[in-house]
């Protein structure tokens, strides 16, 4: 089955999204694939939250973290 992902996670990583490219059809196909079941009443309450987060996450392309380093949250060999 992840092969079946790859076309479409290609398709997500490089695109800028606006409203009209997040659609019921789309989120339909996407829950589709992800083995969850999303009734017909929920398809429009679920088709904005979704279009909501792809926004916000398509603004994360825009930030400089050219100078941010990464932080080890959990100590290598479980030191404190």
């Amino acid at each position: 089955m992840a092969q079946e992902f790859q076309p479409h996670l290609h398709r997500l990583r490089s695109m800028r999204y606006t409203n009209d490219m997040v659609d019921k059809t789309t989120v339909s196909e996407l829950a589709r694939l992800a083995g969850i079941e999303i009734s017909d009443d929920e398809l429009d309450e679920v088709t904005n939250r979704f279009s909501s987060l792809i926004q916000e996450m398509d603004r994360l392309k825009d930030l400089d973290l050219a100078n941010i380093h990464p932080v080890a949250i959990f100590p290598e060999g479980g030191e404190a």
